[in-house]
């Protein structure tokens, strides 16, 4: 995908170039080409601070190419440190001007809200909305109020719970408030399947985790939970730690940290206008490892590069979000428009082309299209708390009314305004920064002049498969991937069999999807369901490990215990091996945890009589009305067979040290020293019996191109 990624990159600047770059194999050629005229034009054009704003944007991962840098360098060295490098000195903010902040950023999610509530799942295509659709919503009366929907009814919520039980409530006490507050009309995708969970009887967090919460990819946690930020002026760390506590209800990984970038840029308003410089700030606050952090620094680096020739066009980077987070290249990992990952990066690019501009901003949120209320109201929230509301443009705010409904929100105040949510969320405000060690005094505020931040862990891909699999790679043999229904497609993660030997066992950062056997006939083969692997060598296998995928709902906003899934899970599982071209069962076969078809990505450990052979399948009736399985990975544990010295093949030198420690039934080996039994054992006891007799040597020979006969 890194290799498509990047062609994306090099078509920007060819775009902002006369050079005949094509790839980025042939940059030097075309730096070289360009001289010193080249160069000089670009400072013609007048476009100097651009250049340096291009550079900045790119952020550490961006502009990764070294003639690129070479030649953004010439134009400025001094813009290579302009986004790295701060130094804080002590913060004040005044406390009317802060109130003035939370009342633009709740009237600026309100009508970005309003005003994207027409898109709401529109021009989800390659192509955005046109200019022309765009018309402000403003609602200007008390019979006619701002209403809240899952934007800001949850963040009403959240304000309440932290009024009612401190700043640093506990899950069963924020579960307290759902239980009160939150019934199931009226809340969707992963919100709605939190709220069956609680009523199943499931606790925060295990409500928002990925093996419980089938949707615990999508949107929900990023767009309830921004205002948490603006609790904390320049205080990310305790903006995303209480983020984390509140989105945790509903996501994890990847989407959860949507919601903390959220949460840090809110926080980080409070004193740095820059909106770059806010969103570099923000992405810090997320570990680099997540998809979501990757999708900023991809709309930060196509941002960078589509700027460099002074003509930046926000509907051509909105094509390349659409590419590689949705089209061609996102490997199917797309789930829809209300998913996470699609809706962060249209609003970073919203923010990162509305330049600080609260009308463009917006514009640009709702004409980008898929969740297009909750991106301009986050956007729009995020710009009003920069500028604050006496500064919104008069032809918004004049006719607007103060008047706000709460929807859904049983045992809340039906009705409430702007302005006193401003007082409330400012009074929890100085509790915060007190909490942090600043002060609240003469209506000034003082914040710590550090504002260092902790990301949640780091969880990066592993290098590749590990156990036998690893093993047989690193001996020079192969490894292939068989199944009941069997596809190879590199670019699909559903449809590709060989990730399932990638060694990705964990999807809650990455964003990976399960491979599935749904090939549109609900009837699976006699048998059932399987996976297998299958090795150019003689293995033992001594036992199994079955990451799981998801399952598909019968519908997304359904209770899958009320209404069975269609499928993605196996009903009951067995273990074979391949031996001499026939299968046999694994004998003493037993599983780690029960199959569940309502837990996702289970990790199903198998253990069973060890068995030597050339393949291994688990296999098994597969679930739900469509009749399928899903699998992320496939791990097998055991030790090659034969070849000891550790050469890749299985020769005369290993023949002798077998025949010198076999012993025969029941009988450990007594090899020649320094040779161990333990080392003999490892390598030609087939069966793991505890020794190295015939039927050990039945298995050796095959390995053995050609076997002796007899053994001496």
């Amino acid at each position: 995908m890194r290799q498509w990624r990047n062609r994306a990159r090099w078509a920007l600047l060819r775009k902002a170039s006369n050079t005949t770059v094509t790839h980025p194999r042939e940059e030097p050629r075309a730096l070289a080409g360009a001289g010193p005229r080249g160069l000089k034009s670009t400072w013609e054009r007048g476009n100097v601070g651009t250049w340096e704003r291009a550079l900045a944007c790119a952020g550490p991962r961006g502009l990764k190419s070294a003639a690129l840098q070479v030649l953004l360098a010439s134009v400025s060295l001094i813009a290579c440190g302009a986004g790295t490098e701060r130094a804080f000195a002590q913060r004040t903010i005044n406390a009317d001007d802060y109130l003035d902040k939370l009342h633009g950023m709740w009237f600026g999610q309100l009508i970005g809200n309003h005003t994207g509530r027409p898109f709401e799942g529109q021009y989800c295509t390659r192509e955005p909305a046109p200019d022309e659709v765009f018309e402000w919503v403003i609602k200007t009366s008390y019979e006619d109020p701002w209403t809240g929907d899952d934007d800001t009814n949850f963040e009403y919520l959240y304000l309440h719970c932290l009024e009612t039980h401190g700043l640093n409530p506990t899950n069963a006490q924020i579960q307290g408030e759902w239980d009160d507050h939150v019934p199931l009309t009226d809340i969707y995708i992963a919100n709605l399947q939190a709220k069956y969970l609680m009523i199943h009887g499931f606790v925060i967090p295990d409500t928002g985790a990925y093996r419980n919460n089938m949707n615990a990819y999508a949107i929900d946690s990023q767009i309830t939970t921004e205002s948490l930020g603006a609790l904390s002026p320049g205080l990310r760390q305790w903006a995303i730690d209480a983020v984390q506590t509140f989105a945790s209800v509903t996501n994890e990984g990847f989407s959860r940290h949507a919601a903390e970038f959220y949460g840090a840029l809110y926080a980080v308003a409070a004193f740095e206008t820059d909106i770059h410089a806010v969103v570099e700030l923000g992405q810090e606050a997320i570990p680099q490892s997540s998809r979501s952090w990757q999708a900023i620094q991809d709309v930060r680096d196509w941002y960078a590069l589509d700027l460099l020739d002074g003509n930046p066009d926000w509907r051509e980077t909105r094509r390349l979000i659409y590419d590689y987070y949705c089209g061609a290249y996102d490997h199917g990992r797309y789930r829809g428009w209300i998913e996470s990952t699609i809706n962060l990066a249209n609003t970073t690019l919203a923010l990162l082309y509305g330049e600080g501009d609260f009308e463009e901003t917006v514009k640009i949120a709702v004409l980008s299209g898929f969740d297009a209320d909750c991106n301009p109201a986050t956007a729009g929230g995020l710009i009003g708390l920069i500028l604050g509301y006496d500064a919104l443009p008069p032809a918004l705010t004049g006719p607007a009314t103060n008047h706000y409904k709460v929807l859904s929100r049983p045992g809340l105040p039906e009705y409430d305004t702007i302005t006193n949510i401003a007082a409330r969320l400012q009074a929890a405000t100085e509790q915060v920064i007190v909490a942090n060690g600043g002060t609240v005094e003469e209506a000034v505020y003082t914040i710590p002049a550090d504002d260092p931040v902790t990301p949640e862990p780091e969880l990066p891909d592993p290098p590749g498969p590990t156990g036998l699999v690893a093993a047989v790679l690193a001996a020079g043999g192969s490894v292939t991937t068989s199944a009941s229904i069997e596809d190879h497609d590199p670019m699909e993660d559903r449809d590709n069999l060989d990730g399932i030997i990638d060694g990705i066992i964990d999807v809650r950062y990455n964003g990976h999807l399960p491979y599935k056997t749904d090939d549109g006939d609900n009837a699976q083969p006699e048998g059932g369901d399987y996976y297998q692997l299958n090795f150019s060598m003689p293995v033992r296998f001594d036992g199994l490990t079955f990451h799981e995928g998801d399952i598909r709902w019968y519908g997304i906003n359904y209770d899958p215990r009320e209404y069975p899934p269609r499928g993605g899970y196996f009903e009951n599982l067995i273990v074979e091996v391949r031996r001499a071209g026939n299968w046999t069962s694994a004998a003493n076969l037993s599983l780690s945890e029960p199959l569940d078809r309502y837990a996702f990505y289970q990790v199903i450990g198998l253990d069973f009589d060890s068995l030597s052979g050339d393949a291994v399948r688990i296999r098994g009736e597969a679930g739900g009305s469509w009749e399928f399985t899903s699998i992320i990975e496939f791990v097998a544990d055991g030790v090659r067979i034969g070849d000891f010295d550790d050469d890749h093949d299985v020769d005369l030198g290993d023949f002798a040290v077998f025949a010198d420690g076999m012993a025969g039934p029941d009988t450990p080996p007594t090899p020649t020293p320094p040779i161990t039994p333990e080392e003999c054992l490892e390598s030609f006891d087939t069966e793991a019996d505890g020794d190295v007799d015939l039927r050990d040597y039945a298995v050796f020979a095959e390995a053995f191109t050609s076997a002796p006969a007899i053994l001496n």
